[in-house]
């Protein structure tokens, strides 16, 4: 019972932080967590940039115990309704497992207890946060080794690395042998990788006893390198393809001077990427080798060299306000906001060709129209129509100017909708109208494939309009192929079509089953193919699922479809709600093959198949579910 709940929840909340009073404080507190217990937890990982009330702020915020299926969490809100904290009980057994925190209403970091043994064994960032998602397998607060971290994330870990010291934390960013075999490496790499694996632990702390670039005032930067290349399979015997960045640096701010940490070679290994060898100090020792081979991005990092100084302060004051945006108050943001456009127009306008430039006005764009959505930021929308007409955007194409139009129709609409008055169905129908402006004035831009996808779901499918969604997916099918959003609308025009047609479903489930929709348990029974991710909320839907699995036991059978990325979140979310029932699972998630070959793009989504796998209905609801059972099963 929730009654229940709030005293063993405090205690817990308390009693499993590093940085939390005793269980007693809570028992002392009474039935529920008071907001000043709350708010004194903190991350176990140090760094993470979150929102943290003043004394002042903190006497207008609410806790409050809410459900979220069969799972509770104790919700901390400020004085605006956002969310600051929330401490879950992920998988119902009254215990405090997961601990989220909150930069802007937007989760940025959280601990979690995957094992449910009352201590943390994983990490997490999100959003503004980053990427990162680390693995702390002996549960001792600190990282063992990197699920997921993007380049950007592997430069600064490295370079903090050499700041601090931190040998374990160099060692933990370097390809295991391990993971040098799973990438099906030639004889001539793997032997390449293996010498320089060897020698660079070593390497790593004579870099760290002699260098004295990188102080404890000393702060990162960015991340540098070309683009990154790929060594196709087959290439000296290898057997996969290889992602690679070579002549990468972390570009670090050493009190006030430009530095680089130099670092090689960087390789993808599933959603992370590793180093292949220890860092260097910028001109310090001899130049690193490049362990794979790609001259073409050898050729172009050293056309382009490293930033100027004046660059690279620009970079540097853009990086200090983004951060300071992170947690600023309402009143200050459109200042910080200025400025940061004009530090990008400026890094925009000094690209020493048009990739670099393109980049930084897409940066741009990005940053005013999230400007304009979150923060009401209006001067946004003016500036991204000036921008289009700009000499620097006119003067590398009609592409960018149409992905910087695309942008201000998103803004437009974001904006009208922060009105608590705002007429809705005004609103999407004036946006729909300014997406079919944009696809007639950018029939071959990259954006119109996406604009075409967004019109057949909102003014086709959302609005009930079927001929219309068919219209809008044929052209972005028939004119953008090879892109992920015309696959996705051919999936589609395939699903629209789809009553009366076998279903040809297939593939690995979460539990490593292998299963078809022609196969037992679903053949000759009627089948309802459930798409959800552990993000579309879909614990109601489960037990309405399961209940009428039940029912018509022998009749009816469920397939789920999760198209998470996250493979530990699917399974983790799967088992918390006790579905008896396999998951097909796809890890690239909605730009998979599952979503795309249905034409997958919201969720939940729900198709009923016949006792001869047969479509009866494309898209219906749980809460429909029972009576169109009944009409069908006799």
């Amino acid at each position: 019972m929730l009654s229940r709940l709030p005293l063993r929840l405090c205690a817990l909340i308390l009693s499993l932080s590093l940085a939390a009073s005793t269980p007693a404080a809570a028992q002392s507190a009474g039935a529920a967590p008071t907001v000043e217990q709350a708010l004194s937890l903190t991350p176990i990982q140090k760094g993470v940039e979150y929102d943290k009330p003043t004394a002042g702020d903190a006497k207008q915020c609410s806790i409050k115990a809410e459900r979220e299926g069969k799972s509770t969490s104790w919700v901390v809100r400020d004085g605006a309704g956002r969310i600051l904290r929330r401490f879950a009980d992920a998988n119902a057994d009254n215990v405090v497992d997961t601990w989220c925190y909150y930069a802007g209403g937007l989760e940025v970091y959280r601990d979690v207890d995957s094992d449910y043994d009352s201590r943390a064994d994983q990490y997490q960032w999100f959003h503004t946060g980053g990427s990162r998602w680390g693995v702390d397998a002996n549960e001792d607060t600190k990282i063992d080794s990197w699920r997921r971290i993007s380049p950007q994330e592997v430069a600064e870990e490295a370079f903090l690395a050499v700041q601090t010291k931190d040998q374990g934390r160099f060692e933990r960013l370097l390809l295991s042998a391990e993971e040098a075999r799973s990438l099906g490496l030639g004889k001539t790499l793997a032997e390449r990788f293996e010498e320089q694996r060897k020698q660079a632990a070593s390497e790593f702390r004579k870099l760290v006893a002699e260098q004295k670039s990188f102080d404890a005032k000393s702060r990162f930067v960015d991340f540098g390198a070309p683009r990154p290349g790929v060594i196709p399979a087959g290439v000296d015997g290898s057997t996969k393809d290889v992602v690679v960045y070579e002549n990468a640096s972390a570009l670090v701010d050493a009190g006030g001077q430009p530095e680089q940490l130099l670092l090689g070679s960087l390789v993808q290994v599933g959603d992370g990427w590793r180093l292949v060898e220890a860092p260097r100090a910028g001109g310090a020792g001899p130049e690193l080798a490049n362990v794979f081979s790609v001259p073409t991005m050898s050729e172009n990092a050293a056309a382009l060299g490293a930033p100027s100084e004046k660059v690279q302060a620009w970079m540097s004051e853009l990086d200090k306000l983004d951060r300071e945006a992170m947690n600023a108050p309402a009143n200050q943001r459109d200042k910080l906001t200025d400025r940061r456009v004009e530090l990008l127009e400026q890094l925009a306008g000094s690209a020493t060709n048009e990739e670099e430039a393109t980049q930084w006005y897409k940066q741009l764009a990005g940053l005013l129209t999230a400007a304009v959505q979150a923060d009401g930021y209006r001067a946004g929308i003016a500036k991204l129509a000036a921008l289009e007409r700009s000499p620097g955007v006119q003067r590398i194409g009609k592409d960018l100017q149409a992905h910087f139009r695309y942008q201000r129709i998103g803004a437009e609409q974001g904006y009208a909708l922060r009105d608590p008055k705002a007429d809705y169905a005004k609103v999407q129908d004036q946006w729909i109208k300014n997406l079919e402006q944009f696809v007639g004035a950018f029939p071959t831009s990259p954006d119109t494939a996406e604009a075409l996808l967004q019109l057949g779901s909102m003014a086709g499918e959302f609005a009930g309009e079927p001929k219309v969604a068919e219209k809008w997916y044929r052209q972005a099918a028939s004119e953008f192929p090879q892109t992920v959003a015309g696959k996705k609308a051919a999936g589609a025009l395939r699903r629209l079509g789809s009553i009366g047609k076998p279903l040809a479903l297939s593939g690995d489930t979460l539990s490593g089953k292998r299963v078809s929709l022609t196969a037992a348990p679903f053949r000759g029974r009627y089948t309802l193919v459930h798409y959800w991710t552990s993000w579309s909320n879909p614990e109601t839907d489960f037990a309405t699922l399961d209940a009428l699995r039940k029912k018509y036991r022998g009749k009816f059978e469920v397939l789920g479809v999760n198209l998470d990325s996250n493979t530990d979140a699917a399974k983790s979310l799967a088992s918390r709600a006790r579905t008896p029932w396999e998951h097909l699972h796809d890890e690239k998630g909605l730009d998979g093959q599952l979503a795309t070959e249905m034409g997958v793009i919201n969720l939940p989504l729900m198709m009923l198949v016949d006792s001869q796998g047969r479509v009866v209905n494309r898209n219906l609801h749980a809460g429909e579910l029972d009576s169109e059972l009944q009409r069908v099963i006799r």
